[in-house]
């Protein structure tokens, strides 16, 4: 597997799931993984074989979430008994299960469950897949009606609890084990917002973000410290240069800068060594386990110019969560010149993907 982000292991292991399994004689597919871009890259095979697909239900309660209610991962029972079903009926295939309305279902799963940014990014890859037009738009809407809830209420309550607590906003739709809604549950206590995803846009250039904050935020504000990537920012904060009022904005993360989206995981883990909760910028993907405002995704990316390669140690910056608005103080950074960033793409296969990747909110494919 290449080095590089979520999105071009993604990637990658959806072509290896195609070229293995194209030539087979198969039946069905049985897919398992840990990780999101690992499961979101199977699906993405899967769907171009079309083969009947299901998904076994991932220990990380958030990523299974998005997955039952995509259609893909069973509720209940068991998914090998599910698959070999599936074959004997001629039930529901891939093509046939993403839709609008179960990719909604999924995007507020994985919101409320938790996923956080990267759910976006994958979904988006799954609907340009399925050829459904329109997610980079309904993504923005969904994110701002649907609330994080506290970790504690989802372990209490479960995914199907969960998806109870949705009610009409979740659609009857297919899955790979009967229609979405039977057999839910009744709806549990209604849970606290614990945190929230916000679209934030710059006016004059156009630059859009996505910020996960606690509830309650109305802004978050900070002096920038400017890196042009993760181990610069991560030495920074090991060396004590980062204090209370600072902005860490980290450039060269996204798509085609990473390559393939980059996860600053090394850098949420020294903040939290630090004791430090500052907010982070970065064209690349909050950690999992991010504490504190994370303004992700940024876009345009900082490898291809975006306004995020234009700002400087010192620039002030407030994200106005109100008004959905990323201000500056900086009024002549229209005259500055970008970072230039070194290819860290290397040869072959992370090359070609970074020559033509999508923005991250159109799932960050090749194009």
């Amino acid at each position: 597997m290449p080095g590089g982000g979520v999105a071009l292991r993604r990637e990658w292991l959806a072509d290896l799931v195609e070229i293995s399994y194209s030539a087979m004689d198969l039946d069905g597919l049985l897919l398992a993984a840990a990780h999101p871009e690992e499961l979101a890259g199977m699906l993405l095979g899967a769907m171009r074989l079309d083969l009947p697909t299901v998904c076994i239900p991932p220990a990380r309660m958030s990523l299974s979430a998005s997955y039952v209610a995509l259609g893909f991962t069973p509720r209940f029972g068991d998914p090998a008994a599910t698959v070999v079903a599936l074959t004997e009926s001629g039930g529901p295939r891939p093509r046939g299960l993403v839709d609008d309305f179960s990719l909604a279902n999924a995007m507020r799963a994985g919101v409320a469950a938790g996923d956080g940014p990267e759910v976006i990014v994958h979904l988006a890859a799954l609907a340009r897949g399925a050829g459904v037009a329109g997610f980079d738009q309904m993504v923005r809407v969904l994110a701002a009606e649907t609330s994080e809830v506290a970790p504690a209420w989802l372990h209490e309550h479960g995914v199907p609890g969960l998806l109870a607590s949705l009610g009409d906003t979740l659609h009857e739709v297919p899955t790979v084990a009967g229609n979405l809604k039977e057999n839910l549950p009744p709806a549990p206590p209604a849970p606290e917002e614990h945190s929230r995803l916000d679209f934030v846009k710059a006016r004059a250039s156009g630059a859009e973000a996505v910020c996960r904050v606690r509830g309650g935020v109305t802004e978050v504000a900070g002096e920038c410290l400017v890196f042009g990537s993760e181990e610069g920012a991560v030495s920074a904060v090991h060396d004590g240069e980062v204090g209370g009022g600072a902005m860490l904005v980290v450039g060269g993360c996204g798509p085609r800068g990473g390559p393939g989206l980059l996860q600053l995981d090394a850098l949420g883990r020294a903040l939290r060594e630090a004791g430090l909760e500052v907010p982070v910028m970065t064209d690349g993907l909050a950690p999992e386990d991010a504490v504190g405002t994370w303004i992700s995704l940024f876009t345009p990316e900082a490898a291809t110019g975006g306004v995020i390669s234009l700002l400087r140690n010192g620039d002030v910056l407030r994200i106005d969560l109100a008004e959905g608005r990323i201000r500056t103080r900086a009024r002549e950074i229209d005259s500055r010149e970008p970072h230039e960033f070194s290819d860290s793409a290397g040869t072959a296969y992370a090359a070609r993907y970074a020559r033509t990747a999508l923005p991250a909110f159109e799932g960050a494919g090749f194009d």
